[in-house]
């Protein structure tokens, strides 16, 4: 039977079963409902049966119901099971209904709702007493964690006497703040604070979790997935990483460019991995690399076929000296010999161009050559942790808040679509000790994610953290298949090209899976040029191409030839370095005008575009690839003209954490025409060499796609917003002037910014955010190096603006844009003192923080919101430019002298460690400042407050009360 045949749930009964089950939850009577499910004679009525289960419990209380479905699909087997599974995911927590009014409403008089009155508590010694006889727990544990005075305060009873007095239970009221795994209690956020603080100061996160499962996978096939947990294809450059933060030695900075980097790393983990030396599958492969490294002769490149596409740049008589040998089998990694004869080409530079970079993924595999497959473990149930998990009151709340319009709303809302996907195909694997361990992990994550909507910053990287997790459980599960990728991808599609989707019928639409979109643009040339005979390309919209092209693409544009061709067209949807709003519109027109020039009989037009950043349209707008598509779907239906569309997947696709390595070549071409029958060969050829589907970037890539594709243009959305935020309020330039930078355009969440004083590379350097070799993640990041910005030469910064809050963007980078440009708070033009960056000073900073403080709320309402927030920028960036530490403390210390709960955590921490550092020996006396020292201690984790403690010269200042309470502070922050 299949699940897909399953019938409404509205002509479905519950098993007779069920009132037992309801009565007494637990194994046996679970185990009953299952019998009687699998007993049925009609499969379609089981499994609606099943779907009625799932909605029935999802009327109880989250507890109840996270316990019932466990004790069911524990019981279940086979599509019952797979069922049940699709129909809890389906299928939200149901809060409970308010009763309707009665006919005859009780008179407010006689209601006592009316009349409640606060009554004489109970004595702690009593209410612990009685809490204890309800839990596992003692009165004295119960004592030091529940704040009794706080309950005692809502011991609630109704005035009056005989049958209508109402009490408040409160020792249920009691089990229910102390309830862990109610997402809505005290008892979770302690829990939760309790886990951030025993993951904060230590290790990154990644590296921590790679030591707890090296003995649970050691010598198996699964080592592989552990060892690549943190891997990024284009890390964080923080100098420190630790706490909830990715972390992998292999990992490079961005790993299309620079992989070679780690290669050598990747070697030695291959040698040493345990099997070599024993005359297998894996010396045979070490042989194969005697020749690969940083230092080496010999080339790693992604596929067989490399060879073709290097037909592009060079020439056939160094061609016809290469070779190349595929690592395993016939398809997939493989050593390009002969490279080492040519001292004077630059291979790296012309290899990565092409997108030839090999797949770390399938770097990591190699090195479980030859191991066995881990045996199944029948004390975990991975089907039950994951309807636990899905079922919980962490989750339901993570539903809640992705529904909501915090900033981390999109980012929720990926996550549960990526975490429900789990129960697709065959779900997880179902008694697999790894798949365990890595939903376990996920749902603690996703605790610190639902305890930090208002610190974004945190519960982002927990949300990156998470893609590890799921990743392990996909590529365990192989859960896809290339049929599923081709499907997925035209279905993607479909929906965005609205339009063109209702007369599609004449075009054959194909999808590849490349390793990269250089990859895919690269093969799409390969492809296109190779067909007819020559080496040019028209550029309709050269200014708005990725600067990251340049290079292949400047081999190939229009001009370099006497006479150049028309017929292949390389374009770009939108820019990764925005100066123009791009115009589908327009590129429509440009290509319509091409084929003017096309007569019957000739190869069709190439069109090559670009399709990586793509933005959501405004309600009820056309997506810009469907005016492309529209626009054109007449000339691809007739033959006239081929449509390939390249896309990176490291970037949004992938929901912002760049855990794979991937990309996209989707191929439009007339159904039945013989012209294009040699280009679709030839993209199939290089999706079979490549053979990525089945492994784990694949497996990944797919659930992505599959399950958060929405997700991708919500982000997109969620990341502009803060882009434009930054132009416009913490950063203004003057509009088309391109030596300041770029200005917002519409939709893409990036904007380019230069300074005309210091060094604009170095100074972001010294900012709290990532640096990156891309774009596109969770958190803002930046990359250095851009050479141009709209055609205008000079030294820019890519800023990448992720889903923090508008405060977080405001502490960013509001002092630091404002100082560049001399414009004091609240101007609109330079004025004051002509700011050196280079040659940075407090007083300056000080003159913009007065200017500040003139300011009142009524003349600028931006200033008004954010003012802390502005305040805490500038502190921060003198702390990070001005010479000489000491200069700033003064500033540091009347930022602490008032609360400043407006600030975020993250700065407020950064300003508090960098203030009680410097004055750690010299505190000094003086009550105010002790009071300011006072609140740096308080929002400073006790971790790192352990770490400061033996430096603190705590017995020299003094016996003020506000020298007694920073101790008292510094010494209970030791015991936690």
């Amino acid at each position: 039977m299949s699940i897909m045949s399953s019938e409404s749930s509205a002509d479905a009964a519950l098993p007779k079963s069920w009132k037992a089950f309801v009565a007494l939850p637990d194994d046996t009577t679970a185990r009953a409902v299952a019998q009687e499910l699998e007993k049925d004679p009609s499969p379609d009525n089981a499994l609606a049966s099943v779907t009625l289960i799932a909605e029935t419990l999802a009327q109880r209380s989250a507890q109840e119901r996270s316990t019932m479905s466990e004790f069911i699909v524990r019981r279940l087997t086979g599509d019952l099971a797979r069922g049940f599974l699709k129909a809890t995911a389906a299928v939200r927590l149901a809060h409970p209904a308010l009763e309707k009014p009665k006919e005859k409403p009780t008179p407010q008089h006689a209601d006592v709702r009316h009349s409640l009155d606060l009554l004489k508590p109970e004595t702690p010694k009593t209410l612990t007493e009685k809490l204890a006889e309800k839990t596992s727990k003692t009165p004295e544990e119960i004592s030091k964690t529940l704040h009794l005075e706080m309950l005692d305060a809502l011991d609630l009873a109704a005035g009056g006497k005989g049958k209508d007095k109402v009490t408040v239970d409160l020792v249920e009221l009691a089990q229910r703040v102390e309830d862990e795994s109610d997402a809505s209690s005290m008892g979770h956020l302690r829990a939760v604070a309790r886990l951030v603080d025993s993951i904060s100061g230590k290790a990154a996160y990644s590296k921590e979790r790679r030591g707890e499962l090296e003995d649970i996978t050691k010598g198996t096939t699964q080592q592989h997935l552990v060892e690549q947990i943190g891997f990024r294809a284009a890390k964080s450059q923080r100098s420190s990483l630790t706490g909830l933060s990715t972390q992998n030695e292999l990992a490079a900075s961005y790993w299309r460019t620079n992989f070679r980097d780690t290669l050598d790393e990747f070697l030695k983990k291959l040698r040493g991995s345990g099997e070599s030396g024993k005359g297998g599958a894996l010396d045979e492969l070490v042989q194969k690399l005697t020749k690969v490294g940083k230092s080496g002769s010999d080339v790693l490149v992604n596929s067989p076929r490399v060879l073709n596409k290097l037909q592009i740049v060079l020439g056939p008589e160094v061609l016809e000296n290469l070779t190349v040998t595929p690592l395993v089998g016939r398809t997939g990694v493989s050593v390009l010999s002969g490279t080492g004869a040519y001292t004077k080409i630059e291979w790296d530079k012309i290899l990565y161009e092409l997108g030839a970079t090999p797949s770390a993924y399938q770097l990591y595999e190699l090195m479980d050559t030859g191991k066995t497959p881990p045996t199944s473990n029948f004390e975990v149930d991975t089907r039950a942790d994951l309807v636990r998990l899905i079922t919980s009151s962490r989750f339901s709340r993570l539903q809640e808040i992705a529904r909501g319009k915090s900033e981390i709303a999109p980012v929720c809302a990926m996550v549960e679509h990526l975490v429900l996907g789990l129960t697709d195909a065959l779900g997880p694997k179902r008694f697999d000790t790894l798949t365990a361990n890595a939903l376990g992990s996920l749902s603690r994550l996703i605790d610190i994610v639902v305890e930090n909507e208002a610190n974004p910053t945190v519960a982002m990287r927990a949300a990156d953290l998470m893609m590890d997790e799921i990743a392990i459980v996909v590529a365990v599960a192989q859960y896809y298949t290339s049929t599923d990728y081709r499907t997925t991808m035209r279905d993607i599609l479909l929906e965005r090209a609205k339009d063109f989707a209702k007369a599609a019928g004449d075009i054959k639409i194909d999808s590849y899976l490349m390793t990269s979109g250089m990859d895919a643009l690269a093969t799409a040339l390969y492809i296109a040029l190779s067909w007819r005979d020559h080496e040019e390309v028209s550029r309709s919209t050269e200014a708005i191409d990725y600067y990251e092209t340049a290079f292949l693409l400047g081999k190939l544009k229009k001009g370099e030839k006497a006479t150049p061709h028309k017929d292949v067209l390389v374009a770009a949807l939108n820019p990764s370095t925005p100066a123009f709003a791009p115009s589908p519109a327009k590129l429509v027109d440009d290509v319509r005008r091409s084929l003017e020039t096309h007569k019957k009989g000739d190869a069709p037009f190439a069109l090559i575009i670009d399709t990586t950043i793509e933005i959501a349209p405004e309600t009820a707008g056309k997506t810009q690839i469907d005016i492309l598509l529209d626009g054109l779907k007449d000339a691809v239906a007739a033959g006239k003209l081929e449509i390939f569309l390249c896309k990176s997947f490291q970037k949004y696709a992938s929901m912002g954490t760049g855990k794979v390595a991937a990309g996209n070549l989707t191929m439009l071409s007339a159904k039945g025409n013989s012209g294009s029958a040699y280009a679709r060969a030839e993209a199939l050829l290089q999706d079979i060499n490549l053979d990525l589907v089945r492994h784990d970037e694949g497996q990944l890539v797919v659930h992505m796609l599959k399950h958060g594709h929405r997700d991708e243009l919500a982000l997109v959305r969620s990341a502009a917003r803060n882009a434009k935020f930054v132009d416009e309020f913490c950063w203004p330039i003057d509009s088309g002037d391109l030596t300041q930078g770029t200005t917002y355009v519409d939709g893409i969440p990036l904007i380019l910014r230069t300074t005309p004083t210091g060094d604009v590379d170095k100074l972001f350097n010294k900012l709290q955010i990532d640096r990156r070799d891309s774009f596109s993640f969770l958190r803002t990041s930046y990359v250095g190096g851009i050479p141009s910005a709209g055609g205008v030469e000079g030294k820019y910064v890519r800023i990448n603006t992720g889903h923090e809050s508008k405060a977080t963007m405001v502490e960013y980078f509001y002092a630091f844009g404002h100082l560049a440009r001399s414009t004091p708070p609240g101007a609109k033009k330079p004025g004051g003192t002509k700011v050196d960056l280079d040659a940075l000073t407090i007083d300056v900073v000080k003159e913009h923080l007065e200017v500040l403080g003139g300011v009142r709320n009524d003349q600028d309402p931006g200033i008004a919101e954010f003012r802390d927030n502005i305040v805490a920028s500038y502190c921060a960036f003198a702390l990070q430019n001005v010479p000489g530490k000491g200069a700033v403390m003064p500033l540091l210390l009347e930022f602490f002298v008032r609360p400043v709960s407006r600030v975020t955590i993250e700065t407020q921490r950064y300003l508090a460690d960098a203030l009680l550092t410097f004055k750690a020996k010299d505190l000094g006396t003086n009550p105010v400042a002790l009071a300011s020292l006072c609140r740096a201690a308080v929002v400073l984790p006790a971790s790192r407050i352990k770490s400061l403690t033996p430096v603190l010269r705590l017995d020299t200042i003094g016996e003020s009360e506000e020298a007694k309470q920073l101790r008292a502070i510094v010494a209970r922050k030791n015991k936690v």
